[in-house]
């Protein structure tokens, strides 16, 4: 919280000093950047509320049956646009005769979001991100894969810890990187529904997250 506080503060006193003459590209400039930090202190404000709702048991879930095909081609629409950009690709694999998920549509969507933003942030451009669907026992399994530099074995343990970051680099104070709240998120939404969440190094290289949740009880 103090790092996006301490870049607003620091900005706006220099926008607000009259003995300070800015030319207008280097004002735009200052403050494109106070309203990304603002942008950054709202996430990571709405991200700690999040938690600790979930966490305190003070948000209830709305379940009912989803079909897996739906919530994947919300959170491809979601991130079309970053996937542009980067020029990675996002596949889709749903097994055959998939039963619908039981679930809270919007928190489940919102937990693959944020793993799909996180792969994203760590798969070169001209990568891959795929979302995979298909049974584990009388359960669903549902896998996010990237083909990024995956997890040192290291950090793995602690990967869903609040306000970890395996990148050193992610610390810079001027990065658009998520809050380190993000899997702290969809491990407390996963087991909210009852299920797991595991992250791995995939076979392949890159990095793969497991959402595994019971049957509908």
């Amino acid at each position: 919280l103090k790092t996006p506080l301490a870049a607003i503060r620091g900005y706006a006193e220099t926008l607000s000093m009259p003995e300070v003459r800015l030319d207008e590209a280097t004002r735009r400039r200052y403050l494109d950047i106070v309203g990304d930090e603002t942008l950054k202190l709202e996430r990571i404000v709405g991200d700690l509320l999040d938690l600790a709702r979930f966490e305190g048991g003070g948000l209830t879930l709305t379940c009912g049956e989803v079909p897996v095909a739906q919530i994947f081609q919300r959170v491809a629409d979601r991130h079309e646009r970053e996937m542009l950009e980067k020029q990675v690709t996002l596949e889709t694999a749903v097994a055959a005769g998939m039963p619908a998920v039981w679930c809270d549509a919007a928190r489940l969507e919102q937990a693959l979001q944020n793993l799909v933003a996180n792969a994203l942030r760590h798969t070169p451009e001209g990568g891959q991100i795929t979302l995979a669907a298909d049974r584990a026992g009388e359960g669903v399994r549902l896998t996010v894969r990237d083909t990024g530099s995956g997890i040192p074995e290291d950090h793995l343990p602690h990967i869903f810890d609040r306000f970890y970051k395996s990148d050193a680099s992610r610390t810079d104070p001027y990065s658009k990187s998520g809050s380190g709240l993000g899997l702290s998120i969809v491990k407390a939404i996963v087991e909210r529904h009852g299920g797991t969440v595991a992250a791995a190094n995939a076979p392949g290289g890159g990095a793969e997250f497991t959402i595994t949740l019971p049957p509908q009880s």
